[in-house]
């Protein structure tokens, strides 16, 4: 910004006109104090000069006077007359002085009368004049112009004060009226040219009032240009803290549903907001503390951390709650508050914040709850990566266990037919030892060929086929132990497309497990077989049994291959089974009750259509 840019700034703001006021203030005082001072020295010229004037013709009527008595008692009849000598000397007082003199000295008679020296001008006349008609005149000082020029001139009253004068003025002026005694017969006058005293007086005043209207308008220039530089500091410090204040209340109303304040006994004495807080304050609460407020939401542990803050003086940030609303709808709340102390440090209460949270804690959940449903993706497929490295580690395990194994079977198995035959021949009864060992070479081999299974995952050869019979055609063929009652309850009336040789095997598995799990003195030993549809899309048969329960240790590690809580078992079975299951995109699942039975659920999905068991 230029300097006459700054300067037009200045005088246009409140300094600038405060100090126009200003110069028109001290131009007053100034023109004030030089009109005084003016008007003092004119006022000292004229007292000290009109005595002065004075005082030298009340000399110079002494000398007159003395000259009249002397001439009267010398009987001097050839010397002047007083008029004459007076006037003869005044004229030689003129002269001597010359014409560029500071005063000119006159004697002149009264108009119309003069002896010698008439009046010189009109104002002069009306003076004599005046101190004829006056009884005891004094002497003159006025300030006139004579001839265009300013002159101060006093005139003394000259009175026939001596019988000898009177006499000679009538002598003097035979046939004219007559003198007396005290009459006014002139005045001596003295006119002092004023011109370069005035002059002089004005330039003085106007330097004495120029001086001071300088000192007084600089030194408010300098004042008003401070208060002017000032008041823009202070208007730019107020316009700052009025926009961080605007941008604080922004933030805090963007981040704020409401504001509420404590008292030092931590007690509600105030809520502010806008028209949603209402919803959520009330009036009811002031002069209630916290704990009489919040009913729900608030743990223990959260208390007593909020308590300690609050009792410390700490402040709290993010403190949540559940709120009622006269709706019936409960929120979630969060408040963040800070101790205020004044200026002796006493804590005079709280003063914070508080904003609805329902939608953040909804989105908390739901996030939650996704990271719960990733984990577990995440652990199942981590399990799955595991699972598949130990079927790969297990299958070449078996693919060479069964290499190595069933060439010393079939070596067993040949042999055994060998010795068969020899004790046959020679009439030795070895048949329960021998049955014995056949059918150990054929638990091997089963064994063997498990794992084989398990470790090879084979095609699926798909069929479609309606489940009831199919079922129970599976479940006729089944023998169980004496004793155990297979009790049947079908509902599904559908359509699915599974590899029937592989879901036999399930179907098989799942039963002689059930048999297996019932002791022979159980007082209730009885496998139950259910199939229904499920309103999802899928077809689901259970198996159920009365035996002693899995428990609960165990059952979370029924599917882990090679988990076997039975003697004989390989642990291959359910995890076989799960195989399957899931290839066919089903899922299984167990629900154990220790002392009342297992009950195993497949589900497996259903074709849209219906259609008759698959020849």
């Amino acid at each position: 910004m230029g300097p006459l840019a700054r300067c037009a700034r200045f005088l246009g703001s409140r300094s600038g006109q405060g100090f126009i006021l200003y110069l028109c203030l001290c131009q007053l005082l100034a023109a004030g104090i030089g009109y005084g001072f003016y008007v003092s020295n004119l006022s000292w010229f004229k007292e000290h000069k009109s005595e002065e004037k004075i005082t030298a013709l009340q000399l110079v009527d002494a000398f007159v006077n003395t000259y009249a008595a002397l001439r009267t008692d010398l009987s001097a009849t050839k010397a002047p007359v007083p008029a004459t000598y007076r006037a003869q000397s005044i004229d030689a007082f003129n002269k001597a002085h010359g014409s560029g003199s500071i005063f000119n000295l006159q004697m002149v008679g009264f108009p119309g009368r003069e002896i010698k020296n008439a009046p010189l001008d009109a104002e002069m006349a009306a003076t004599i004049r005046s101190f004829a008609e006056t009884a005891a005149p004094k002497p003159v000082s006025e300030v006139l112009t004579i001839n265009g020029e300013p002159v101060f001139r006093t005139a003394y009253p000259s009175l026939a004060s001596q019988q000898s004068c009177v006499d000679c003025h009538n002598q003097l002026q035979a046939g004219k009226q007559s003198w007396h005694l005290n009459d006014v017969m002139g005045a001596f006058v003295i006119d002092v040219p004023m011109g370069a005293f005035l002059r002089s007086n004005l330039l003085e005043a106007f330097g004495l009032g120029g001086g001071i209207f300088f000192v007084m308008a600089t030194a408010g220039l300098i004042f008003a240009f401070y208060h002017h530089r000032k008041s823009e500091e202070t208007a730019m410090a107020q316009a700052s803290l009025a926009e961080s204040e605007a941008r604080f209340r922004d933030f805090a109303e963007a981040t704020s549903d409401w504001f509420w304040e404590q008292d030092e006994n931590l007690r509600f004495v105030r809520f502010s907001g806008d028209a949603r807080s209402t919803e959520i304050t009330s009036s009811s609460d002031l002069g209630k503390t916290r704990h009489e407020t919040v009913k729900s939401g608030v743990t223990a542990e959260q208390w007593a951390q909020h308590d300690a803050d609050l009792a410390a003086r700490r402040p709290f940030h993010n403190f949540r709650f559940e709120r009622s609303l006269a709706d019936g709808r409960v929120i979630h709340v969060s408040i963040s508050g800070k101790p205020v102390f004044d200026a002796k440090g006493q804590f005079r209460g709280y003063r914070g914040s508080g904003r609805d949270v329902t939608n953040e804690v909804a989105v908390e959940v739901e996030l939650a709850r996704r990271v719960e449903e990733r984990t577990a993706e995440l652990r199942a497929t981590q399990g799955e990566l595991v699972r598949k490295e130990r079927l790969s580690a297990l299958g070449q395990l078996t693919a060479t266990m069964a290499h190595e194994l069933r060439n010393p079977l079939s070596a067993i198995r040949n042999t055994l037919f060998a010795v068969k035959e020899t004790a046959a021949n020679k009439g030795i009864d070895l048949e329960r030892p021998l049955s014995r060992v056949e059918r150990s070479v054929t638990r091997c081999d089963r064994i063997i060929n498990d794992l084989l299974d398990y470790t090879r995952v084979k095609e699926l050869h798909l069929a479609e086929l309606a489940p009831d019979p199919w079922i129970e055609e599976v479940l006729g063929e089944q023998r169980l132990p004496a004793g155990i009652v297979l009790e049947r309850h079908f509902a599904a009336d559908c359509t699915i497309a599974v590899d029937p040789e592989r879901v036999r095997r399930v179907l098989i598995n799942l039963i002689d497990n059930a048999a297996q799990a019932m002791p022979e003195d159980a007082p209730e030993r009885k496998i139950t077989v259910t199939t229904a549809l499920v309103d999802d899309g899928h077809f689901e048969f259970v198996v159920a049994d009365t035996g002693g329960g899995i428990p609960a240790d165990v059952l979370p590690k029924v599917f882990e291959p090679l988990f076997s809580t039975k003697s004989f078992g390989t642990g291959l079975g359910l995890p076989m089974v799960k195989q399957i299951v899931e290839q066919h995109g089903g899922t299984i699942t167990i629900d154990s009750d220790v002392g009342n039975g297992t009950r195993v659920t497949v589900r497996l999905k259903r074709l849209a259509h219906k259609k008759g068991i698959a020849a």
